[in-house]
């Protein structure tokens, strides 16, 4: 309503579309067009938000569509560029956040209670692909408010509720880890160099560490806090046999070696379906290969029909070798070295914390230099740039020893155990772990 004669127009498309917002491309005093404010629709007088370039915007209210209601939303936003003469912007959002996401929370009350001293809850930063400015300032500003609102909220709650045990979970490492890890070293299909990547690492560990600083005035009160991870991340030498991968269904090596087959549309070309009247075995997920079983298995398919598995049980045995034999034979195109360190039956796994009724007939690990980036390996395997898949344990404050580095192999499952014997409380039911005497300050 109030817009100059020299703004550009355009409109920006969130929710699917299904949201649509007026937007003007503006000038500064100096006649340069280098901002741009979002209204709700053309007879808006006030925008919903106004934006500058590099300046990332926290908690910018607008609107989702949930189901059938429209409700309040909060997004974060940022003005990546605008040209001198307005005729190309690059803006990020946020997925959106709504105000009344309350079942999370124990008491609900409690959430509200945060909303309101705190602020709305940030929506998570994920970026990818191959450009640094895109990921430095989205997907790291976004980690940047995360970061802030749980160390307030963790900080109200200790001071004004008497918490005193937290768990943080901050996942930037991880979730930047996924999307460039395996660039550190120059492939082929690398967007960028892996000095780029190298540096993206770098700040991403700095942001962590900002956010570790956050609570190291607990310790001078008496706090313990322990900075732990459930895994580290590789660069892989070699290019992945996609195998071991979390994120679908692996078929290429199993379809080569005979135990998977895929339905062919008319001309021969792969279908995105699995022939189940002719697979052995699958491996949907990283680690586990799973026989199809007669009596254990049946596949409903598109038009109803039911497919019970192919392989006998009492040939369960038998082809579990087999396909164990053929994991070790296979090997590396270019290397001529086997791709797998180990596959072992289900029942075998139970050794190494795996296994049971939920986990595959067969648990497999990628060799070393293979591996996708971590989950697929051995938790001792090696990568490119110096990275490794080992996770990391720091304790310090309360009830520890100062400057002491053990040569005792830390699992996941010896922290909790530790921190309950710290609490005076007895050790979970059940647990696996041990306590971390040798990090004790007093003799256990």
């Amino acid at each position: 309503a109030n817009s100059p004669e020299d703004a550009k127009e355009f409109v920006a498309l969130f929710n699917y579309g299904f949201i649509r917002r007026t937007c003007l491309i503006l000038k500064n005093e100096a006649g340069v067009y280098d901002h741009i404010a979002i209204y709700k629709n053309k007879k808006a007088i006030e925008p919903i938000v106004t934006l500058y370039p590099g300046q990332y915007t926290r908690d910018v209210w607008d609107e989702v569509i949930d189901g059938e209601e429209t409700k309040p939303a909060t997004r974060d936003m940022i003005l990546l560029e605008v040209a001198e003469d307005g005729t190309h912007i690059e803006m990020y959002a946020t997925g959106a956040c709504k105000p009344d996401y309350d079942n999370h929370f124990q008491p609900r009350e409690l959430y509200y209670e945060l909303v309101e001293k705190i602020g709305p809850i940030p929506t998570m930063g994920n970026i990818s692909g191959g450009n640094k400015k895109y990921i430095g300032q989205c997907h790291l500003g976004a980690w940047e408010h995360e970061a802030d609102w749980q160390a307030d909220t963790i900080h109200y709650l200790i001071e004004t509720k008497g918490v005193e045990v937290v768990f943080s979970h901050y996942h930037n490492v991880d979730q930047m880890g996924h999307q460039i890890m395996k660039y550190l070293k120059q492939r082929d299909f690398s967007p960028m160099s892996p000095e780029d990547y190298d540096d993206l690492m770098q700040m991403v560990y700095e942001q962590a560490d900002r956010y570790i600083g956050k609570f190291m005035d607990l310790l001078d009160n008496g706090w313990t806090v322990a900075l732990v991870s459930d895994h580290g991340q590789v660069c892989p030498e070699h290019e992945p046999h996609l195998m071991g991968d979390g994120t679908g269904v692996n078929i290429r090596v199993l379809e080569k070696l005979g135990f998977t087959t895929l339905k062919k549309d008319a001309d021969g070309n792969d279908l995105y379906e699995i022939d189940w009247e002719k697979t052995i075995a699958v491996a949907p997920r990283g680690n586990h290969i799973y026989l199809n079983v007669k009596g254990r298995n049946q596949h409903t398919l598109p038009d109803g029909t039911v497919i019970d598995g192919i392989v006998d049980p009492a040939d369960k045995y038998e082809m579990e070798e087999k396909i164990m034999t053929a994991l070790y034979g296979y090997k590396d195109e270019h290397t001529g070295n086997r791709i797998f360190a180990l596959a072992i039956r289900n029942k075998d796994a139970m050794l190494l914390g795996l296994g049971g009724p939920d986990s595959g007939d067969i648990i497999y690990f990628m060799a070393e230099g293979y591996n996708i980036d971590h989950g697929c390996s051995l938790s001792t395997t090696q990568g490119c740039a110096e990275t490794s898949v080992s996770p990391l344990c720091v304790l310090a404050g309360t009830g520890f020893k100062q400057n002491y580095v053990t040569e005792r192999v830390i699992r996941q499952v010896d922290i909790a155990p530790t921190l309950a014997y710290l609490g005076g409380v007895r050790m979970p039911r059940n647990a696996e772990g041990a306590i971390l005497h040798q990090l004790l300050e007093k003799e256990f």
